[in-house]
């Protein structure tokens, strides 16, 4: 039979074996044989620790110190009643009462009941304290309807002593204490291991029965060995040994959410009930309520306030931690989306003058795919951090979830020096485990004006934060009415170019790579263009920014990629030429992007040796996952240009660290060569440089004849620019040497 997908029989089966397990008491009852069954429950109680102990081995902290009690509980019972067997059935001696085997018999609901209560593990101070007055509740009311059910009369019959006294009321008193934390246990577990507690609820059930009928049979000298009372025994430890054996299959769960159901807050009142109208009954009938009786009462009572005012706390304590949930980000502490908008609107119909800062992270997502979400996770934690030591009460930071943040604030006079602030406290390194990332974060700003509402100030500050990104990122902005034109005409763009991609709409041009001292071509680069149907000519620095920003810059790139080395393929110089291609960082971040190129090549029947892909140097500049797809994409034989060096944030020590093999200096360098003496030392002393270590330099931007002498005269032998070719289809570009362009 299977339980939730796993091999295991049902408990409702369990349940039925542990109560055929009693059965055989029934008929042995009142014969020869009947005391030999205290051998059985004596060996069925030891080997119940075995399963017990081997449920301790599949759990961890306290659980498993609680199934390790459980099992020396079961064992004390058995060596218990192994000893009064031996000293019943071979010395054939009177047992005296109480005995050593009263210490082995009362030793299991005392360590049962501390297993039980660390196998379930209470999640608060406030749940703990309100199980053990459940129990303390229960065991005072249940004394007292023993007490004037049947235990007064024994106590008036006269008892040996105090002592056996005692320990006739222990059993059930401790039983009592015991079911009650089982009840409790059984309850909170959850529905693919609730046969758990079940069996342990019934084995705990039988140990109780049992014991009261022994303690009052006892009390009055009719006890035999074997009698039918005796079958809960057999019950109890049968069940604890099932219990066990199907922890070890499945371990218990607990639910921990701290929240009581209705019938597990009034279990102490209805035995405490029962107790008081036995006493009410006792009274109207004229009986004397006697001390044994009254003071559990008042005890009970006492023990009822105490619940009440712990059930208070706890809950009141649970509605704080809720609130809190409800109103704060769980990964960095600070108010959520749902604070922020209450506070936000507070303050606007108090009319209070206020402004909000609308921040999200510059490249979040490269770091989330590059190092991983935990490494993520620290990067808002620490994002977090920095903003609150920036704006400090009575502002309130939020985060709206992702990499988005917000601050609402009333302090608006100085709000741009902070917004700079966090900007420059944010480029701090970022230490995650081996790798260490700088921040960046792109800014909207929006004050209200005493007319805007909510809705209207959330979309304006939205508008700003865009705007800062749309300039370079890593920047603030404030908003501005015309910032809305901005929006629709950006939601434009980025509608018109998901068509053209989705109709391939979109051509390749190419433009010359010369040796300018032969002038013969040494590779072509491929550069994307755009003719709209209705809006004409679309510039890449328009086009190619809305792909980055929509996402749609890996479309765009894959589709150069497969055209140009398609057109390179039968282009007759391709044997003697290369093909240059620009690539986003952004593209590189996907882990299948090396084996996309490799197979582009392959599709055209193409040497990864014709190819150069060329990436900004700013890509380069945090040495993140970009550089290993660089290097993976070299290993396959691709070669890695360095494109518009000198205008980003890399360093020359990138230039001997990173994988390259092609410097392309930016055409900033070269147009001011013949005006600018300091220009002309810069470019020698760079080239100069990328000879040492062995790296191509290729001028960007010559256009004409004087800028290419003197590149030649400063040691640059490869040049691009207008005076040697404009982007053009690539049949125009022949293998002889190239001619100046005037144009």
């Amino acid at each position: 039979m299977k339980v939730n997908g796993g091999q295991q029989p049902h408990a409702a089966a369990l349940v039925a074996l542990c109560i055929v397990a009693g059965v055989p008491i029934f008929f042995l009852s009142g014969t020869a044989a009947a005391p030999y069954t205290q051998l059985g429950s004596s060996l069925l109680a030891c080997l119940a620790a075995i399963p017990c102990n081997t449920a301790a081995r599949k759990v961890d902290g306290k659980e498993r110190i609680g199934w390790r009690l459980l099992a020396a509980g079961t064992l004390s019972w058995g060596v218990g009643n192994f000893y009064w067997s031996w000293n019943e059935l071979v010395v054939h001696a009177e047992v005296l009462f109480p005995s050593l085997a009263d210490v082995g018999y009362l030793l299991f609901p005392l360590l049962a009941t501390v297993g039980l209560w660390l196998i379930a593990g209470w999640a608060s101070v406030g749940s703990r304290l309100t199980v053990l007055l459940d129990g303390l509740i229960v065991a005072c009311a249940l004394f007292v309807i023993g007490w004037s059910l049947t235990v007064r009369e024994v106590w008036e019959a006269g008892a040996d002593s105090l002592l056996a006294f005692a320990v006739s009321v222990a059993y059930p008193v401790a039983d009592i204490v015991m079911a009650t934390v089982v009840v409790l246990l059984a309850a909170r577990t959850r529905r693919d291991s609730r046969g758990v507690g079940l069996l342990l609820l019934m084995g705990l059930a039988g140990m109780t029965v049992s014991d009261v009928l022994f303690a009052l049979d006892t009390s009055a000298g009719t006890y035999a060995t074997g009698q039918n009372s005796d079958a809960g025994w057999f019950i109890a430890f049968a069940s604890c040994a099932a219990a066990g054996w199907l922890a070890t299959r499945r371990p218990m769960t607990f639910d921990h959410t701290g929240v009581t159901a209705r019938w597990q807050t009034g279990l102490p009142y209805v035995p405490f009930g029962l107790a008081a109208l036995v006493v009410v009954g006792q009274t109207l009938a004229g009986v004397e309520v006697d001390a044994p009786e009254a003071i559990p009462l008042m005890i009970g009572l006492l023990l009822i306030l105490l619940r009440q005012l712990s059930t208070l706390l706890h809950n009141s304590t649970l509605t704080r931690r809720l609130r809190h949930q409800a109103y704060h980000d769980p990964l960095t502490g600070l108010g959520n989306r749902a604070l922020f908008l209450e506070r936000l609107e507070g303050a606007l119909d108090a009319g209070q003058p206020v402004a909000i800062a609308y921040l999200d992270l510059d490249d979040f997502k490269m770091i989330n795919d590059s190092l991983g979400h935990d490494a993520g996770d620290i990067v808002l934690r620490v994002a977090g951090e920095r903003l609150r030591a920036c704006f400090t009460e009575p502002d309130t930071v939020a985060r709206f979830g992702g990499d988005e943040f917000a601050v609402l604030t009333a302090r608006v006079h100085d709000l741009t020096g902070r917004i700079q602030r966090l900007l420059e406290l944010l480029h701090d390194p970022v230490e995650v485990g081996p790798r260490t990332v700088r921040l960046g974060a792109s800014v909207g700003i929006a004050f209200s004006d005493g007319s805007a509402g909510s809705a209207d100030l959330r979309k304006n500050v939205d508008l700003a934060m865009y705007a800062a990104k749309t300039q370079g990122k890593d920047a603030y902005a404030m908003f501005e009415p015309s910032m809305r034109q901005g929006f629709d005409r950006e939601v434009m763009w980025r509608a018109e170019l998901q068509q053209a991609l989705q109709h391939s709409a979109l051509h390749v041009v190419f433009q010359p790579i010369v040796t300018l001292a032969g002038r013969r071509v040494a590779g072509v680069e491929a550069l994307a263009r755009w003719n709209h149907p209705h809006l004409g000519v679309v510039p890449p620095d328009v086009f190619i920014p809305v792909a980055e920003r929509a996402g749609l810059i890996g479309d765009l790139g894959l589709l150069v990629l497969r055209r140009a080395c398609a057109e390179f393929a039968s282009w007759p110089g391709s044997q003697t030429a290369y093909l240059s291609v620009n690539v986003s960082p952004s593209q590189m971040l996907d882990a299948s992007f090396p084996s996309k190129v490799a197979a582009t090549l392959y599709e055209a029947g193409l040497r990864p040796g014709q190819l150069v892909l060329e990436v900004t140097e700013n890509a380069l500049a945090d040495e993140s996952e970009v550089i290993g797809a660089l290097r993976r994409l070299r290993e396959f034989g691709i070669r890695i240009a360095i494109d518009d060096f000198g205008t980003g944030y890399a360093s020359l020590r990138y230039l001997h660290r990173f994988p390259a093999d092609i410097v392309k200096v930016d055409r900033t360098y070269v147009q001011d060569i013949a005006r600018d003496p300091a220009a002309v030392h810069i470019l020698g002393t760079l080239w100069q440089l990328f000879g040492a270590i062995g790296l191509t330099a290729v001028a960007e931007g010559i256009e004409d004849q004087a800028q290419a002498a003197m590149l030649m005269d400063l040691g640059c032998r490869v040049g691009q620019g207008f005076l040697y070719g404009r982007p053009g289809p690539l049949s125009a570009i022949t293998t002889e040497p190239a001619t100046a362009d005037q144009s």
